[in-house]
């Protein structure tokens, strides 16, 4: 069972599965503001792939400084490029670092061993080198996952922060799922949510 329901229910935080991929998260998300008050902040907590080349590890448990997604575009001889519509480029990436900065200080980061960097959101996962490369080099990311973006178009839109925690259970391109470590990446994951909402519910009370 996933580690993370329960432990959001144990908080009696109002929370939801969004599904795979960008087009459930941002509908699903959409959804719940508009079916509730809007909230102080959102928390997505998952896991992810670590684009290889980078200072990441598996089991890391990462937070989201940004997010972009990754493979929308126009398939262009220098890979993937940005579309533009009445000559203004389509808004693909998502600052997130001011928003959840008020809330979870650069100190609070560093005791819980919390990794901090870009994410990329994709709707197809990467599963060979040379566009795992691509990615990693185009948006300086750490990790790649299929939903986070479009979490934080939603957010950006409603102007609610965005705090994107990730497991780090596999290396980008290892397609022998034996070797990953999802169990693994979504209990670490759940112990920095644990600690991270136990400082905010505590703050607010």
């Amino acid at each position: 069972m996933d580690p993370l329901i329960p432990l959001i229910l144990s908080y009696g935080c109002p929370h939801l599965v969004s599904g795979l991929g960008p087009a459930s998260t941002a509908f699903e998300l959409t959804r719940f503001f508009e079916r509730k008050e809007i909230p102080r902040m959102v928390v997505l907590a998952g896991i992810a792939g670590a684009y290889i080349g980078t200072d990441i590890d598996l089991e890391d448990v990462c937070l989201a400084t940004s997010e972009s997604y990754g493979d929308l575009g126009r398939q262009g001889l220098s890979g993937i490029e940005p579309i533009c519509l009445e000559g203004e480029k389509l808004k693909i990436d998502f600052v997130l670092r001011p928003g959840w900065h008020k809330f979870i200080t650069s100190g609070i980061v560093e005791r819980l061993g919390i990794r901090c960097g870009p994410m990329v959101t994709v709707s197809c996962s990467t599963g060979e080198a040379r566009r795992a490369l691509e990615l990693r080099n185009r948006f300086r990311a750490l990790v790649e996952n299929m939903e986070g973006a479009a979490a934080a178009q939603v957010c950006d839109y409603y102007q609610v922060p965005l705090l994107e925690f990730r497991g780090v259970s596999n290396w980008i391109g290892e397609l022998d799922r034996e070797k990953w470590r999802i169990d693994q990446a979504l209990r670490a994951t759940a112990r920095v949510v644990d600690q991270v909402l136990d400082l905010l519910v505590n703050r607010n009370k």
